[in-house]
Protein backbone atom coordinates (compact mmCIF):
# COMPACT_ATOMS: atom_id res chain seq x y z
CA UNK A 1 0.00 0.00 0.00
CA UNK A 2 1.04 3.39 -1.06
CA UNK A 3 1.95 5.84 1.64
CA UNK A 4 -0.23 8.47 1.59
CA UNK A 5 0.06 12.18 0.74
CA UNK A 6 1.18 14.54 4.06
CA UNK A 7 1.74 18.50 2.74
CA UNK A 8 4.71 19.96 3.63
CA UNK A 9 4.79 23.19 6.00
CA UNK A 10 5.79 25.23 2.18
CA UNK A 11 2.88 23.44 0.77
CA UNK A 12 0.46 24.51 3.10
CA UNK A 13 1.50 28.08 2.92
CA UNK A 14 1.22 28.23 -0.83
CA UNK A 15 -2.00 27.14 -0.39
CA UNK A 16 -3.19 28.86 2.34
CA UNK A 17 -2.11 32.29 0.23
CA UNK A 18 -3.97 31.19 -2.62
CA UNK A 19 -7.12 31.07 -0.60
CA UNK A 20 -6.51 33.79 1.02
CA UNK A 21 -6.24 35.65 -1.66
CA UNK A 22 -10.11 36.44 -2.97
CA UNK A 23 -11.76 36.11 -6.20
CA UNK A 24 -12.49 39.28 -8.17
CA UNK A 25 -14.91 40.16 -10.60
CA UNK A 26 -11.82 42.04 -12.83
CA UNK A 27 -9.65 39.16 -12.53
CA UNK A 28 -8.16 38.77 -15.85
CA UNK A 29 -7.22 35.06 -16.53
CA UNK A 30 -3.26 36.64 -18.39
CA UNK A 31 -2.67 39.09 -15.61
CA UNK A 32 0.26 38.39 -13.15
CA UNK A 33 -2.11 39.47 -10.18
CA UNK A 34 -4.41 36.46 -10.91
CA UNK A 35 -5.51 34.28 -8.14
CA UNK A 36 -2.59 32.01 -8.18
CA UNK A 37 -0.24 34.42 -9.06
CA UNK A 38 -1.21 37.29 -6.60
CA UNK A 39 1.36 38.88 -3.66
CA UNK A 40 0.46 36.78 -1.40
CA UNK A 41 1.21 33.85 -3.19
CA UNK A 42 4.33 35.40 -4.58
CA UNK A 43 5.89 36.15 -1.40
CA UNK A 44 5.75 32.66 -0.05
CA UNK A 45 7.85 31.79 -2.63
CA UNK A 46 10.41 34.61 -2.21
CA UNK A 47 12.47 32.37 0.09
CA UNK A 48 12.52 29.37 -2.55
CA UNK A 49 13.65 31.60 -5.62
CA UNK A 50 16.41 33.60 -3.42
CA UNK A 51 19.44 31.02 -4.98
CA UNK A 52 18.21 31.38 -8.49
CA UNK A 53 17.46 34.82 -8.94
CA UNK A 54 21.39 35.46 -8.61
CA UNK A 55 21.69 33.05 -11.83
CA UNK A 56 19.03 35.30 -13.89
CA UNK A 57 20.17 38.41 -15.80
CA UNK A 58 18.94 40.56 -17.97
CA UNK A 59 19.18 40.46 -22.25
CA UNK A 60 20.06 43.92 -23.59
CA UNK A 61 19.88 43.87 -27.34
CA UNK A 62 20.97 47.01 -29.05
CA UNK A 63 20.00 49.25 -25.93
CA UNK A 64 16.81 47.36 -25.32
CA UNK A 65 16.03 45.17 -22.59
CA UNK A 66 14.63 42.28 -24.47
CA UNK A 67 14.47 39.04 -22.55
CA UNK A 68 15.59 36.84 -19.49
CA UNK A 69 18.87 34.64 -19.06
CA UNK A 70 20.14 32.06 -17.01
CA UNK A 71 23.49 31.82 -15.82
CA UNK A 72 24.87 28.51 -16.79
CA UNK A 73 28.55 29.05 -16.10
CA UNK A 74 30.43 32.00 -14.70
CA UNK A 75 30.67 33.71 -17.71
CA UNK A 76 27.91 31.72 -19.83
CA UNK A 77 24.45 32.53 -20.32
CA UNK A 78 21.35 30.84 -22.16
CA UNK A 79 18.58 32.48 -23.73
CA UNK A 80 15.97 32.31 -26.46
CA UNK A 81 17.74 32.79 -29.67
CA UNK A 82 14.84 34.48 -31.74
CA UNK A 83 14.27 37.16 -29.41
CA UNK A 84 17.98 38.61 -29.75
CA UNK A 85 17.69 39.85 -33.66
CA UNK A 86 17.89 43.42 -34.97
CA UNK A 87 14.15 44.74 -35.52
CA UNK A 88 15.00 46.58 -38.51
CA UNK A 89 15.98 44.11 -40.84
CA UNK A 90 17.85 46.82 -43.20
CA UNK A 91 21.19 46.33 -41.16
CA UNK A 92 23.07 43.15 -41.28
CA UNK A 93 25.64 43.34 -38.74
CA UNK A 94 24.87 40.95 -35.45
CA UNK A 95 23.08 43.25 -32.74
CA UNK A 96 25.20 44.57 -30.10
CA UNK A 97 24.34 42.30 -27.12
CA UNK A 98 24.42 42.78 -23.32
CA UNK A 99 23.71 41.23 -19.91
CA UNK A 100 23.07 43.56 -16.73
CA UNK A 101 22.28 41.91 -13.28
CA UNK A 102 21.41 44.51 -10.71
CA UNK A 103 23.44 47.32 -11.50
CA UNK A 104 25.94 45.43 -13.78
CA UNK A 105 26.25 45.81 -16.94
CA UNK A 106 28.85 43.32 -19.50
CA UNK A 107 29.05 43.08 -23.15
CA UNK A 108 28.17 39.56 -24.57
CA UNK A 109 28.65 37.48 -27.39
CA UNK A 110 26.47 35.18 -28.86
CA UNK A 111 28.93 31.48 -28.93
CA UNK A 112 26.24 29.36 -30.89
CA UNK A 113 22.60 28.65 -30.76
CA UNK A 114 20.17 25.37 -31.24
CA UNK A 115 17.72 26.97 -33.84
CA UNK A 116 14.73 23.39 -33.16
CA UNK A 117 15.53 24.36 -29.22
CA UNK A 118 15.27 28.14 -29.77
CA UNK A 119 18.46 28.47 -27.50
CA UNK A 120 21.44 30.91 -27.87
CA UNK A 121 24.57 29.92 -25.89
CA UNK A 122 26.21 33.63 -24.66
CA UNK A 123 29.63 34.13 -22.96
CA UNK A 124 29.71 37.19 -20.88
CA UNK A 125 32.65 39.26 -21.19
CA UNK A 126 34.52 39.98 -18.09
CA UNK A 127 31.98 38.81 -15.71
CA UNK A 128 31.93 35.92 -12.69
CA UNK A 129 28.24 34.89 -12.47
CA UNK A 130 26.30 32.57 -9.99
CA UNK A 131 25.70 29.31 -12.04
CA UNK A 132 22.05 27.75 -11.84
CA UNK A 133 21.57 24.31 -9.38
CA UNK A 134 20.23 22.09 -11.54
CA UNK A 135 17.26 19.99 -10.09
CA UNK A 136 18.81 16.53 -11.36
CA UNK A 137 15.29 14.43 -10.17
CA UNK A 138 12.76 13.64 -12.62
CA UNK A 139 9.66 16.22 -11.78
CA UNK A 140 6.87 15.15 -10.95
CA UNK A 141 3.13 16.37 -12.53
CA UNK A 142 1.20 18.34 -10.44
CA UNK A 143 4.47 20.15 -8.59
CA UNK A 144 4.71 23.77 -7.75
CA UNK A 145 6.87 25.65 -10.00
CA UNK A 146 7.85 29.50 -9.67
CA UNK A 147 9.68 31.52 -12.11
CA UNK A 148 12.31 34.33 -10.71
CA UNK A 149 13.70 37.20 -12.68
CA UNK A 150 16.01 38.18 -9.97
CA UNK A 151 13.64 40.41 -8.00
CA UNK A 152 12.63 39.10 -4.16
CA UNK A 153 9.29 37.60 -5.64
CA UNK A 154 8.98 35.52 -8.71
CA UNK A 155 7.09 36.75 -11.93
CA UNK A 156 4.51 34.06 -11.32
CA UNK A 157 3.70 30.70 -10.23
CA UNK A 158 2.09 27.88 -11.37
CA UNK A 159 1.64 24.05 -11.35
CA UNK A 160 3.25 21.42 -13.92
CA UNK A 161 0.56 20.11 -16.49
CA UNK A 162 3.39 17.49 -17.57
CA UNK A 163 6.55 15.89 -17.35
CA UNK A 164 9.10 16.07 -20.15
CA UNK A 165 7.44 15.25 -23.28
CA UNK A 166 8.28 15.80 -27.55
CA UNK A 167 6.40 18.72 -28.43
CA UNK A 168 6.78 18.66 -32.08
CA UNK A 169 7.60 15.97 -34.49
CA UNK A 170 10.58 16.12 -36.30
CA UNK A 171 9.45 17.06 -40.08
CA UNK A 172 11.52 18.32 -43.23
CA UNK A 173 10.60 22.14 -43.33
CA UNK A 174 11.75 23.88 -46.63
CA UNK A 175 9.97 27.31 -45.28
CA UNK A 176 7.30 28.62 -47.93
CA UNK A 177 4.20 29.83 -48.18
CA UNK A 178 2.13 28.51 -51.63
CA UNK A 179 0.11 31.70 -53.70
CA UNK A 180 -2.03 28.98 -55.66
CA UNK A 181 -3.91 25.95 -54.75
CA UNK A 182 -3.04 22.29 -54.87
CA UNK A 183 -3.30 21.70 -58.65
CA UNK A 184 -1.87 25.33 -59.68
CA UNK A 185 2.28 25.72 -60.05
CA UNK A 186 4.42 25.75 -57.29
CA UNK A 187 4.38 29.24 -57.28
CA UNK A 188 6.02 31.20 -53.93
CA UNK A 189 3.74 33.62 -51.81
CA UNK A 190 6.03 34.23 -49.45
CA UNK A 191 9.41 32.77 -47.73
CA UNK A 192 9.62 31.65 -43.83
CA UNK A 193 11.96 34.07 -42.16
CA UNK A 194 13.67 30.91 -40.05
CA UNK A 195 12.95 28.34 -43.25
CA UNK A 196 15.96 26.42 -45.37
CA UNK A 197 14.37 28.51 -48.28
CA UNK A 198 15.00 31.87 -47.30
CA UNK A 199 18.67 31.24 -45.99
CA UNK A 200 19.27 29.66 -49.52
CA UNK A 201 17.73 32.65 -51.16
CA UNK A 202 14.72 31.72 -52.91
CA UNK A 203 12.28 34.59 -53.20
CA UNK A 204 8.38 35.33 -53.32
CA UNK A 205 6.94 34.90 -57.10
CA UNK A 206 9.77 31.72 -57.56
CA UNK A 207 8.02 28.90 -59.56
CA UNK A 208 9.03 25.83 -57.98
CA UNK A 209 10.01 23.48 -61.44
CA UNK A 210 12.45 20.41 -59.92
CA UNK A 211 12.79 19.62 -56.40
CA UNK A 212 15.59 16.87 -55.21
CA UNK A 213 15.43 15.56 -58.69
CA UNK A 214 11.89 15.56 -59.31
CA UNK A 215 10.22 17.77 -61.66
CA UNK A 216 7.50 19.62 -59.98
CA UNK A 217 4.16 20.31 -61.53
CA UNK A 218 1.79 21.53 -59.02
CA UNK A 219 1.95 22.86 -55.34
CA UNK A 220 0.65 19.74 -53.68
CA UNK A 221 3.52 17.46 -55.67
CA UNK A 222 5.81 19.78 -53.96
CA UNK A 223 4.56 19.17 -50.42
CA UNK A 224 4.60 15.55 -50.78
CA UNK A 225 8.29 15.65 -51.96
CA UNK A 226 8.88 17.48 -49.10
CA UNK A 227 6.92 15.05 -46.70
CA UNK A 228 9.25 12.54 -48.22
CA UNK A 229 12.34 13.85 -46.80
CA UNK A 230 14.05 14.27 -43.12
CA UNK A 231 15.05 17.22 -41.74
CA UNK A 232 18.83 17.89 -42.32
CA UNK A 233 18.97 16.65 -46.12
CA UNK A 234 20.69 18.64 -48.75
CA UNK A 235 18.44 19.27 -51.57
CA UNK A 236 18.49 20.98 -54.83
CA UNK A 237 15.71 23.35 -55.89
CA UNK A 238 15.46 24.43 -59.57
CA UNK A 239 12.86 27.75 -59.65
CA UNK A 240 11.62 30.02 -62.83
CA UNK A 241 12.38 33.54 -61.61
CA UNK A 242 10.46 35.49 -64.14
CA UNK A 243 12.13 34.09 -67.00
CA UNK A 244 15.65 32.34 -65.75
CA UNK A 245 15.82 29.35 -64.23
CA UNK A 246 18.10 29.01 -60.98
CA UNK A 247 18.91 26.48 -58.80
CA UNK A 248 19.12 26.60 -55.12
CA UNK A 249 21.15 23.95 -52.88
CA UNK A 250 20.12 23.72 -49.17
CA UNK A 251 19.57 22.08 -46.05
CA UNK A 252 16.19 20.98 -44.96
CA UNK A 253 15.23 21.97 -41.72
CA UNK A 254 12.66 21.61 -38.75
CA UNK A 255 9.36 24.20 -38.76
CA UNK A 256 9.33 25.71 -34.90
CA UNK A 257 7.41 28.64 -36.67
CA UNK A 258 4.31 30.35 -34.46
CA UNK A 259 1.20 28.18 -34.79
CA UNK A 260 -1.85 30.28 -36.03
CA UNK A 261 -4.41 31.59 -33.42
CA UNK A 262 -6.42 33.95 -32.27
CA UNK A 263 -5.75 33.66 -28.43
CA UNK A 264 -3.15 37.18 -28.61
CA UNK A 265 -6.09 39.19 -29.10
CA UNK A 266 -7.96 38.02 -25.72
CA UNK A 267 -5.13 37.00 -23.90
CA UNK A 268 -2.00 38.88 -24.60
CA UNK A 269 0.83 38.97 -26.96
CA UNK A 270 2.20 34.92 -27.28
CA UNK A 271 6.05 34.07 -27.94
CA UNK A 272 6.58 34.35 -32.03
CA UNK A 273 8.39 31.13 -31.65
CA UNK A 274 6.26 28.41 -29.94
CA UNK A 275 6.50 25.61 -31.41
CA UNK A 276 9.52 23.29 -33.09
CA UNK A 277 11.03 22.21 -29.86
CA UNK A 278 11.71 18.77 -29.19
CA UNK A 279 11.78 18.19 -25.24
CA UNK A 280 9.68 20.49 -23.29
CA UNK A 281 8.11 21.02 -19.87
CA UNK A 282 4.85 22.48 -19.57
CA UNK A 283 3.64 24.41 -16.99
CA UNK A 284 0.58 27.08 -16.34
CA UNK A 285 2.38 30.29 -15.01
CA UNK A 286 1.34 33.19 -17.10
CA UNK A 287 4.26 34.91 -18.50
CA UNK A 288 4.77 37.10 -21.22
CA UNK A 289 7.29 36.62 -24.22
CA UNK A 290 9.65 38.97 -22.54
CA UNK A 291 9.30 37.04 -19.79
CA UNK A 292 10.83 33.73 -20.94
CA UNK A 293 15.13 32.37 -20.88
CA UNK A 294 15.03 32.58 -17.13
CA UNK A 295 15.10 29.65 -14.98
CA UNK A 296 11.88 28.08 -13.59
CA UNK A 297 12.47 25.70 -10.23
CA UNK A 298 10.33 23.57 -7.93
CA UNK A 299 9.75 24.29 -4.56
CA UNK A 300 13.74 23.41 -3.48
CA UNK A 301 14.32 25.97 -5.61
CA UNK A 302 16.53 24.05 -7.59
CA UNK A 303 15.89 24.99 -11.47
CA UNK A 304 13.68 22.55 -13.52
CA UNK A 305 14.60 24.19 -16.57
CA UNK A 306 14.71 27.10 -19.02
CA UNK A 307 11.19 28.91 -19.60
CA UNK A 308 11.37 29.03 -23.28
CA UNK A 309 7.95 30.20 -25.04
CA UNK A 310 4.42 31.64 -24.02
CA UNK A 311 2.73 28.93 -26.17
CA UNK A 312 -1.00 29.96 -24.77
CA UNK A 313 -3.38 31.61 -22.51
CA UNK A 314 -1.82 29.27 -19.64
CA UNK A 315 0.85 27.77 -21.35
CA UNK A 316 4.23 28.08 -20.77
CA UNK A 317 7.25 25.58 -22.51
CA UNK A 318 10.21 25.24 -20.44
CA UNK A 319 13.62 22.74 -21.74
CA UNK A 320 14.16 20.61 -19.55
CA UNK A 321 17.13 20.80 -17.31
CA UNK A 322 19.20 17.83 -18.84
CA UNK A 323 18.50 18.67 -22.35
CA UNK A 324 19.21 22.40 -21.24
CA UNK A 325 22.68 21.11 -20.03
CA UNK A 326 23.13 18.87 -22.84
CA UNK A 327 22.98 21.83 -25.45
CA UNK A 328 25.35 23.83 -23.43
CA UNK A 329 27.83 21.09 -24.08
CA UNK A 330 27.42 20.89 -27.90
CA UNK A 331 27.46 24.36 -28.33
CA UNK A 332 30.44 24.92 -26.23
CA UNK A 333 32.28 21.97 -28.08
CA UNK A 334 31.07 23.04 -31.64
CA UNK A 335 32.59 27.04 -30.42
CA UNK A 336 35.79 25.08 -29.84
CA UNK A 337 36.48 23.06 -32.66
CA UNK A 338 35.79 26.06 -35.02
CA UNK A 339 37.49 28.18 -32.82
CA UNK A 340 40.49 25.52 -33.61
CA UNK A 341 40.47 25.65 -37.30
CA UNK A 342 40.32 29.43 -37.35
CA UNK A 343 43.71 28.73 -35.49
CA UNK A 344 45.04 26.63 -38.04
CA UNK A 345 43.98 28.85 -41.08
Amino acid sequence: MSKPYIPTPLALAVLAAIVANPLSSQLAAQSIRTLSQGDAVRQVYAPIIKAANRSVVEIVVDGESRVLGTVVGKNLVVTKYSELARKTKKVDNPAKLQCRQGKNTWPAMQLGFDRPADLALLRVVNAKLTPVQWQTKTPRTGAFTASPDGTATPLGVGILASAAYQHTIKQAFLGIQFKNGETDPAEILRVVAHGAARAAGLLADDVVVKFHGKKITDSQQLRDVIRSCKPGDQVSVTVMRGKEEKTFELKLGTNNSAVESGQEEVWGDLSDVRSGFQQVLQHDTVLKPADCGGPVVDLTGKVLGVNIARAGRVETLALPARQVQQLVKKLLAAEGKEAGESERK
